[in-house]
């Protein structure tokens, strides 16, 4: 991984086949939820502020799932992760090819990718990466939407969300032993 990104992530990503899944799971977008509508920025990171604001803690389901569906929904998207930080020197947590590390490439089909850190001052908390199946899908308002929900998820992950940083970082430990 880049030296920029958090040394050890945990990746969180939104996969159909699975659901009440934890912080180090991994998915991908739907595909019915594919370019249903393209959302524009404002509109779609209001949404996003929204459902975090509206959100409350569960053990079996995560806001995060739904930030990455409304990602997914509202615009063309193939893939989008977010991967979060959990400590240095512990294990990343490997779920499949090209899905255990923000850097890597999660889809074959993927022809553009963007990578966004999601931190609050200096503190890396994670990395948002997103995959497109289309060549050089990422335009500056692509980069506008992807760092304002960056922003919005390190707010939520250092208040409300806490307890998703901590069940991360506590999967993570357990997948070391």
């Amino acid at each position: 991984t880049n030296s920029h990104w958090p040394s050890t992530v945990c990746p969180m990503t939104l996969d159909p086949g699975r659901s009440g899944a934890s912080p180090c799971s991994v998915f991908s977008c739907p595909q019915d939820s594919q370019l249903n509508v393209y959302l524009p920025t404002r509109p779609l990171l209001a949404d996003v502020e929204g459902l975090l604001a509206a959100s409350r803690p569960s053990a079996h389901h995560s806001p995060l799932e739904d930030v990455i569906d409304l990602l997914c929904r509202g615009r063309h998207y193939a893939w989008v992760g977010i991967f979060l930080a959990v400590g240095e020197g512990a294990p990343q947590q490997t779920s499949g090819a090209g899905r255990d590390a923000p850097g890597e490439v999660a889809l074959p089909e993927t022809r553009s990718k963007i990578l966004i850190s999601i931190k609050l001052a200096s503190r890396e908390l994670g990395v948002l990466s997103v995959e497109s199946d289309l060549e050089g899908a990422f335009g500056a308002e692509d980069r506008v939407l992807l760092e304002g929900v960056a922003d919005s998820l390190a707010r939520f992950l250092t208040g409300r969300g806490k307890y998703l940083a901590r069940k991360a970082r506590t999967d993570a430990f357990r997948l070391a032993m």
